[in-house]
């Protein structure tokens, strides 16, 4: 009589929700009983939890979840890495997905008894929506772009435009380019294939696309362009991702880099005002205005300099941006959720990147029926303190 069955999560399921893995053993109903769930990442012990079995059901019920989830890790993102479009491939092993292994054994009479029944579980990165939880799975994707934003962009040349793909064999890129007059100017694939283990990080943008057709396709001619990704291996294309390019120079656009729903990055672009501003913490401490000597009372120096009251002895100086959008459709606010609860977002500026924070706690869906067309604002904390003068 041991551990008869172990019943673990099955599917492409989310390391971000729960994983709940269920245990039987004849010896349940043992008045000291306990079940003994360890879990292993490779060689390495995460965990043990010894658990009573449930009073109804016999069963032992463990949510492996929050201790898999500390093995993840979302600072895999490489703008300037790979070759042209395809930017990245992260990996099975925390950044993407992790294979981690369930043990399940016994304790009752003093005595415990490791590993009766194990198996092993493949945990994705990406995040449960609020509906359909459960039954939404990233398996929709295949051979797809893994995002939710409408297949259409704008952009100025030399930006960059990340979105996943996922999908399995050998993947190049196809491309079309058209004038003002919607002709086809040019048209093709990328020079070289890439295996794909599963997912690619990509970046669509006009210097990576050139670099993938290996010659300079858009160019400032270009009104728009098309891309998708071919999967030769199954001869399989996802949609066509049309990028427009932009010529208003009324305002400096930005970029911001974030980490989707799907674990991945992909671009939301703020072309219209934007607005820097800056926060002070100051130190102070005061002192009183007179100075004494022998023979008199001053309040100021001799070259008819006040004495301070208030000493600032420290400051630290933190920067926030207001960023607005163009005007934007229902689904692209259904989408922009996504970069409000993001865990990593970067703030592009002058070909570098900075992390930073959503100062938003809450979200408006907005809808075109009640709301009108509106851009969305955001306003961002740079996650760059400085110091000030030290006195």
């Amino acid at each position: 009589m041991s551990i008869t069955s172990l019943i673990n999560p099955s599917g492409e399921v989310s390391v971000q929700d729960t994983l709940w893995h269920i245990a039987y053993s004849d010896n349940s109903g043992q008045t000291d009983f306990k079940y003994v769930f360890d879990v292993f990442n490779g060689s390495e012990q995460l965990v043990r939890v010894k658990l009573y079995p449930d009073p109804t059901t016999g069963r032992g019920y463990f949510d492996a979840g929050s201790v898999v989830r500390n093995e993840f890790s979302v600072s895999w993102f490489l703008p300037e890495g790979g070759d042209g479009s395809f930017v990245k491939q992260p990996n099975a092993s925390g950044e993407i997905s992790l294979t981690y292994n369930i043990r399940v054994g016994e304790d009752f009479s003093g005595i415990t008894t490791l590993n009766l029944a194990s198996g092993n579980v493949t945990a994705y990165n990406w995040r449960p929506p609020l509906f359909n939880r459960r039954q939404s799975t990233i398996s929709v994707f295949n051979n797809k772009y893994m995002t939710n934003r409408r297949k259409v962009a704008k952009i100025k040349l030399g930006e960059k435009l990340f979105i996943p793909y996922k999908g399995t064999g050998s993947l190049r890129l196809n491309y079309q380019t058209y004038n003002a007059s919607n002709t086809l100017v040019a048209s093709g694939n990328s020079e070289n294939n890439y295996t794909s283990n599963g997912f690619f990080q990509m970046d669509i943008g006009t210097a990576a696309v050139n670099i993938s057709a290996g010659s300079s396709v858009i160019t400032s001619s270009t009104s728009y362009y098309k891309v998708r990704v071919e999967n030769t291996t199954t001869s399989q294309f996802s949609d066509w991702f049309t990028v427009y390019l932009d010529c208003d120079n009324r305002f400096t656009p930005y970029c911001l880099h974030f980490i989707n729903q799907y674990g991945m990055f992909e671009t939301m672009r703020f072309s219209k005002a934007s607005k820097l501003t800056m926060n002070v913490e100051r130190k102070t401490y005061e002192k009183l205005p007179e100075r004494f000597t022998n023979t008199a009372v001053t309040y100021y120096n001799d070259n008819n300099v006040y004495h301070e009251t208030k000493i600032n002895y420290a400051s630290k100086y933190q920067w926030n941006y207001k960023l607005t959008s163009d005007l934007m459709p229902d689904e692209d606010y259904q989408w922009l959720s996504e970069l409000i609860t993001s865990p990593l977002i970067y703030f592009e500026k002058d070909g570098d990147f900075y992390p930073v924070t959503i100062m938003a706690t809450t979200y408006d869906y907005v809808e075109h029926q009640t709301d009108g067309l509106r851009p969305l604002q955001v306003d961002i904390e740079l996650n760059q303190k400085r110091n000030g003068f030290q006195r």
